[in-house]
């Protein structure tokens, strides 16, 4: 991607928080919905269904912010059509995922010795205050 193309992206990022923002504090002050704007930024499902709310609530401002964003999340070259669909750890390179077996391998032995020294120092401080 061009850094003219990732400035347009960060652009319509930040525009999209803002109208979330303002979305938020309308549907929360005239209905008493509360909406996770973070979880919005990243599932198209739940960004859809709060978009559906905003559409049915009759506010004629929602239903402008809620059709901004729809053109920002879901138009031609949206910010759910740029990204990747491709999970996170399977972009990743290989060599830095350690595989789940040893990493379970290894935490049973360092968690005795960690509670065991925990829970002494516990019992010294909850004796020391008795």
């Amino acid at each position: 991607m061009t850094t003219t193309g990732q400035i347009t992206l960060a652009k319509l990022e930040n525009q999209a928080f803002a109208l979330m923002s303002r979305m938020h504090v309308i549907l929360r002050r005239g209905q008493g919905r509360v909406t996770d704007i973070d979880y919005m930024r990243i599932d198209p499902a739940y960004c859809r269904h709060v978009l559906g709310v905003a559409d049915a609530s009759g506010d004629e401002d929602l239903r402008q912010i809620g059709a901004r964003l729809r053109e920002i999340y879901f138009g031609e070259g949206g910010l759910f059509v740029a990204r990747p669909t491709t999970p996170l750890l399977a972009r990743a390179p290989s060599a830095q995922v350690a595989p789940p077996a040893a990493a379970a391998a290894e935490a049973p032995r360092a968690a005795p010795a960690a509670l065991s020294a925990r829970a002494a120092s516990v019992q010294n401080y909850v004796g020391r205050l008795r």
